[in-house]
């Protein structure tokens, strides 16, 4: 019991330690006394500080990927994100006229087929994500001969790409006795040595930098050690909600599972003297009148009566009284604002009460998703080299449910766009070129489209009108919708759509 209270009482206990060291007097051969108390004071303090982790209810360490598979919370805004993603529509494209290449020669389509023997390209793309929203960081691998060398084209050379677990991951500095020139002028290989995968058997194994791309989710750190180069996980802002999301279930999983006695049966049986306790024996016939006869059980009555006065108190809490659900809802939405996801998606109880969620998922897929998935295509395009081939990887999610209002009101848009600028030209105040700037698309080249009608010679207005057919139709430009006709103002220039050089097979 003294031990207990010495432990439990670190305060008391490090204040004497240290009026100690300070008033006790010493003597010539005792002149590091002082310095020795203190500094077990200071252990006792670290002692303490170590025991009070271990009987906390909840301890939150920075395993954030063990947090999102047991977590529930934590899980759900990264999958919500992750999974998203890597449902888009991935293409692999050329840069001359954004058409799709469907086999290319060179192999780089080779990713988006089977990525490696085991994973699919979806998977990888999740998992990528995943680590990614979880952990900070996330490592891309495309797996290489030892003779490839760095300047060479990745996707050429590669067959295999991975998404390495990013929290058995480090990164290796360069070893300099000055220090690394990270502040300095420096290329890439005189900072990083390479990547270490701890696996294991497999612990020690440095992978070459130029076969990582390290995609991190906010600021490196600079410090050497076992998160140079890493970012912070976002989660560690949450870490209060977190503990508190543990600390409540494991408050319910105690009252569900481990209730131990609901409360106590108090006699109420009185004499002159004050009340009575119960014999042993009206105890035992109370408990197996109890067990036998009363309960929800079939045959069982809701009901006690008994002749022995008692009264019974409550010891044990019920969920209803601990009113867990509304803190666990609160942690739940300070989770998934980190992430970008609005309150409104979160999965409650009354979630059907809540008209605005295709708003505010669409929301989410244009100012997190949307994003998040292009970034993913520029930086993978450029590690693997596919621009100097002039090729790039891109991704498209224009079947998603929640964007298909967002396509009708754009395409609609565009129509009334076109339908303006078409009176304008009719009437001389713009050209052909300044129609198409008003729709976004490029200016084409001859001197008859910088021109306004009345600046057209007869021949030229009657090309024009052959094509926009002004007269027997006020509206002829392709907007996307079913029953336009294809008169795209790209066929003034004798071009063809950008959907007909989709041909099967790479130049």
């Amino acid at each position: 019991m003294n031990f207990l209270q010495r432990i439990f009482n670190p305060k008391e206990k490090a204040e004497s330690v240290v009026v100690k060291a300070d008033d006790a007097p010493l003597a010539d051969n005792q002149t590091n006394r002082r310095d020795v108390v203190v500094e077990d004071a200071f252990r006792y303090q670290n002692i303490l500080s170590m025991l009070d982790r271990l009987i906390h209810p909840s301890v939150v360490g920075n395993n954030f990927i063990q947090m999102f598979k047991t977590i529930p919370e934590v899980f759900w805004p990264i999958d919500f994100i992750a999974k998203r993603i890597s449902e888009a529509h991935f293409d692999l494209k050329r840069v001359r006229d954004d058409s799709i290449v469907w086999c290319n020669r060179l192999g780089a389509d080779t990713i988006l087929k089977q990525p490696n023997p085991i994973m699919t390209w979806r998977e990888i793309v999740y998992q990528h994500f995943v680590y990614k929203l979880a952990t900070g960081n996330a490592f891309f691998r495309a797996s290489m001969p030892e003779t490839v060398t760095p300047d060479a084209v990745k996707f050429q050379w590669c067959d295999n790409y991975w998404s390495l677990p990013a929290h058995l991951v480090e990164v290796k500095p360069m070893e300099y006795s000055y220090g690394v020139p990270m502040f300095g002028i420096a290329n890439i290989e005189e900072l990083i040595k390479g990547y270490t995968l701890d696996l294991g058997a497999y612990s020690g194994l440095t992978i070459p930098y130029w076969q990582i791309w390290h995609d991190r989710d906010g600021i490196p750190e600079l410090i050497r050690g076992n998160g140079y180069l890493k970012a912070d996980s976002r989660l560690l802002s949450v870490k209060k909600p977190i503990a508190n999301l543990i600390a409540v279930y494991e408050a319910r999983n105690v009252i569900y599972l481990k209730r131990g006695a609901l409360g106590f049966i108090v006699a109420q049986k009185e004499d002159p003297t004050g009340t009575v306790a119960l014999e042993p024996k009206e105890k035992e016939e109370l408990r197996k009148e109890f067990n036998s006869k009363y309960g929800l059980g079939e045959g069982k009555s809701p009901y006690v009566i008994t002749d022995i006065p008692v009264n019974f108190i409550k010891t044990s809490s019920s969920i209803s009284e601990m009113q867990p659900f509304e803190e666990t809802l609160e942690d739940a939405i300070k989770i998934a604002s980190v992430f970008g996801i609005p309150s409104v998606l979160v999965p409650r109880k009354d979630q059907s009460t809540f008209s605005n969620q295709d708003t505010a998922e669409k929301s989410v897929y244009t100012a997190v998703i949307i994003p998040a998935a292009k970034r993913f295509c520029e930086a993978l395009t450029t590690f693997l080299g596919l621009e100097q081939k002039g090729l790039y990887l891109d991704c498209d999610f224009s079947d998603v449910a929640c964007l298909q209002i967002g396509l009708k009101e754009k395409e609609e848009v565009k129509k009334l766009v076109n339908e303006r600028c078409l009176s304008q030209f009719n009437n001389g105040l713009i050209s052909i070129n300044d129609w198409r700037s008003q729709i976004h698309e490029d200016a084409l080249e001859g001197d008859i489209f910088d021109k306004t009608k009345f600046e057209m010679t007869p021949e030229e207005i009657a090309k024009v009108d052959s094509v926009i057919k002004a007269q027997a139709s006020p509206i002829q430009i392709n907007t996307g919708q079913p029953g336009d006709k294809n008169t795209d103002n790209n066929q003034l220039n004798n071009k063809p759509s950008k959907g007909e050089n989709n041909e099967r097979t790479d130049d």
